[in-house]
């Protein structure tokens, strides 16, 4: 077969595929109606001390004996521990220091997650590409090498708030955001990409569930930096993950890690949006990715069981701003989604108030930070959240 007609028939087998599946990812028909909003009820104020920096990107909520927590990684700073604070009293419940060395080392942490409780905590460990199980008293419990098939170590990136990277469990089994593949990949090579990696505790094999990065990149970038990545969150209660990516409209969902069904998600104060990739030409990609609007977390609320969906406004850099640092003054908005992804509202927010990248779901409603620099009362010795919960906005104008 001569060189031509080979690439006559790659080009065709690849449109089709792409065809094929691009119809499978035709989003479910929207019953938008908007009549749900988030309201402000109530302020938390959690202390902190000089190790302690303000902005964490690792928080999480937790329950135990009845009693509320909010897990707080505290790695910034000289501090190498987990923060406990106790919801309800709005003070410390205690903290759980971890080691960087010794018996009970667990050396360079990235992220962690609760696991069910207060009392015993996974350790992502990226750049060692571990994970570790440590107690409420920083005691190492056991640890696992994170390898692939061929023996390659895989980095373990997930752990994260500040890009919902949440992990989740199923039996044994704990499922993680998987690596992103190769620098200077081609649009049509990510399809063979792998969203996430998993890691048996019991027998402490590794894999990767059957689902791949789904066809929504098509530019033909001869020097890419990267594409846009994805948010997730899972829901216990119909054993499905959601999907957030950062460049696309739609949400996706799949409750078997294999398959996946797309639902829309579009903000209704954005024009739409297309996944992208980036050209590698030094901070100009930086920018442009900074400044553009973009979808970010998503967070299943299993109290109210209604999903949240960030999005981060049009935003253009000021003179001074680095468009490696978070823009301070950003507006943004949350799409509220009922059980079955339906969008039932949107909220938008000043810019120069809340930090929504430090956000979580409690008993009471969902909570953001308000440590932003932007804002005229931010106090860098003290954390203050905003509680915001659901209201019907038609009862509210009646």
């Amino acid at each position: 077969m001569n060189h031509f007609c080979f690439k006559l028939l790659l080009t065709i087998g690849i449109s089709t595929a792409v065809l094929f599946i691009s119809c499978q990812n035709s989003p479910k028909e929207s019953n938008a109606t908007y009549d749900i909003g988030l309201v402000e009820s109530q302020k938390i104020t959690l202390p902190i001390d000089e190790n302690t920096y303000y902005l964490s990107k690792r928080i999480f909520q937790c329950e135990e004996n009845d009693k509320e927590y909010l897990a707080f990684g505290s790695f910034e700073k000289r501090a190498y521990e987990i923060i406990l604070y106790d919801l309800e009293k709005q003070d410390i419940h205690k903290r759980v220091a971890l080691s960087k060395e010794g018996p009970n080392g667990v050396p360079v942490a990235s992220g962690f997650k609760p696991l069910g409780d207060s009392r015993n905590f996974l350790i992502f460990q990226n750049s060692a590409s571990r994970l570790s199980i440590v107690d409420d008293k920083g005691n190492l419990i056991k640890y696992y090498s994170v390898r692939s098939k061929d023996g390659r170590f895989i980095p373990c990136y997930d752990g994260f708030s500040y890009f919902h990277l949440p992990s989740f469990m199923k039996d044994s089994v704990v499922y993680f955001h998987a690596e992103t593949g190769k620098p200077d990949m081609k649009h049509y090579e990510w399809i063979n990409v792998p969203m996430f990696s998993c890691l048996d505790l019991k027998t402490g094999k590794t894999g990767n569930p059957a689902i791949n990065y789904p066809p929504i990149f098509t530019q033909n970038i001869k020097n890419v930096a990267g594409g846009d990545w994805f948010c997730y969150d899972y829901n216990y209660k119909e054993d499905l993950v959601v999907c957030s990516f950062t460049g696309y409209d739609s949400l996706m969902v799949s409750k078997d890690l294999k398959s996946a069904e797309w639902y829309n998600g579009k903000s209704r104060y954005l024009k739409s949006i297309k996944p992208k990739l980036y050209e590698a030409n030094g901070l100009v990609w930086l920018r442009e990715a900074t400044e553009s609007p973009a979808y970010h977390n998503i967070m299943y609320d299993k109290y109210r069981d209604v999903y949240y969906r960030f999005v981060e406004m049009p935003y253009e850099l000021q003179p001074g701003d680095s468009p490696v640092e978070d823009p301070k003054a950003r507006e943004f908005s949350v799409i509220i989604f009922d059980k079955d992804l339906n969008i039932i509202g949107e909220t938008k927010f000043p810019g120069n108030k809340y930090f929504y990248k430090m956000s979580f779901v409690g008993r009471d409603g969902l909570y953001i930070s308000e440590n932003n620099l932007a804002n005229p009362e931010f106090d860098e010795d003290k954390l203050v959240f905003a509680c915001f919960k659901l209201e019907n906005l038609n009862k509210k104008e009646q």
